[in-house]
């Protein structure tokens, strides 16, 4: 169930963006299976940073975020995204983004959407998330959700630190 909420929260994002953020907003979610873990990451720059947002995304200046900027992008934000399961640091797999027009995003009116995969191979003890990327802005809000009948018995606690872009979760 939770993973069709989360599905439906995903779907009704796009049309709630569609106003001018005056501040940057920046989420993290990750979804927690017994075998995989699943990351979407949801950046909506904000139209009062829209000279950062066209220096960070627009590396030539041309005013367009061509597939070579689009890839920095991702490979920037995903690589500032660490994640240890079980004591044990583990790297996305099948990293994708999806941008909107630089234009868009420097009024605020766009978002920039990635995701990501991590296999896993051990059950979950314990799991830390921290985001580093600040290019855009410093604070990340970061949620982790369960896939169906994980931790239906026993939910585990999660721990968020007043740094805002670390939570840790311990399953035991």
């Amino acid at each position: 169930m939770r993973a069709l909420w989360t599905i439906a929260l995903a779907a009704l994002a796009g049309p709630l963006a569609a106003h001018p953020h005056t501040s940057v907003d920046q989420q993290v979610h990750i979804a927690i299976g017994p075998e995989q873990a699943k990351v979407a990451i949801r950046i909506v720059p904000s139209a009062a940073d829209g000279d950062v947002t066209r220096a960070v995304l627009d590396l030539d200046g041309n005013g367009v975020i061509d597939p070579a900027e689009a890839d920095v992008f991702r490979n920037t934000v995903i690589g500032a995204l660490s994640v240890t399961w079980s004591e044990t640091a583990i790297v996305p797999i099948n990293a994708d983004i999806r941008i909107a027009p630089l234009e868009d995003l420097a009024a605020g009116l766009g978002t920039i959407e990635l995701t990501a995969d991590f296999p896993i191979n051990t059950p979950l003890r314990s799991l830390e998330i921290e985001m580093l990327y600040d290019g855009l802005g410093a604070e990340w809000f970061i949620q982790p959700f369960f896939f169906d009948g994980v931790f239906a018995d026993n939910p585990p606690r999660i721990t968020r630190f007043d740094d805002t872009n670390r939570i840790e979760l311990d399953a035991v």
